[in-house]
């Protein structure tokens, strides 16, 4: 049984309760302001200096008050989440892109503390033109930007969106 012990427009907690199972209160998170589904895309570009990737510095407020390193992402907005990914990239990085152009990595959990869902896309940028980032009208966006990253620099992000798509990327076949 779930039982919902605090919520607002954006996030409700809620604890889980099984006794026969062993469950007895286990509480984790829900993003009631997505449905509990996420789109993350790792934008990249090979150069004759390899591989670099595109990510976001903004501030994360549960994270710090200063500008932290993370993925592009979105809430889910209902309809193909593919139509997310698209949004997200040319609000977040200014990368006008297709569905068509969208490498699919899968979907992941970002702990054992939330049950939100990341469908977790890549998108090679390499030639294209990088415009100013439209944004999505919130002011943490807006004062965010995009950093490129080599294969070494990204291994230091925080974000575990990051990592999970950097792996995956490494090992698609198209």
């Amino acid at each position: 049984m779930i039982e919902i012990l605090h919520e607002n427009p954006w996030l409700s907690l809620r604890a889980v309760r099984d006794p026969e199972r062993g469950i007895n209160g286990y509480v984790f998170s829900h993003e009631d302001r997505c449905q509990g589904r996420i789109v993350a895309v790792l934008p990249f570009i090979d150069a004759c200096s390899g591989r670099h990737y595109l990510v976001r510095s903004e501030v994360t407020p549960c994270w710090s008050l200063d500008p932290q390193l993370s993925a592009l992402t979105g809430g889910y907005e209902g309809g193909d989440i593919e139509d997310d990914a698209v949004r997200e990239v040319l609000e977040e990085s200014g990368y006008t892109i297709t569905r068509a152009d969208l490498i699919p990595l899968g979907e992941s959990y970002a702990s054992k503390s939330a049950d939100t869902v990341y469908s977790l896309f890549a998108v090679d940028v390499t030639g294209r033109t990088q415009e100013a980032a439209v944004g999505d009208g919130s002011l943490l966006e807006a004062q965010g930007s995009t950093v490129w990253l080599d294969d070494v620099e990204v291994c230091q992000v925080r974000d575990p969106q990051v990592a999970v798509m950097v792996m995956r990327l490494g090992h698609h076949r198209r």
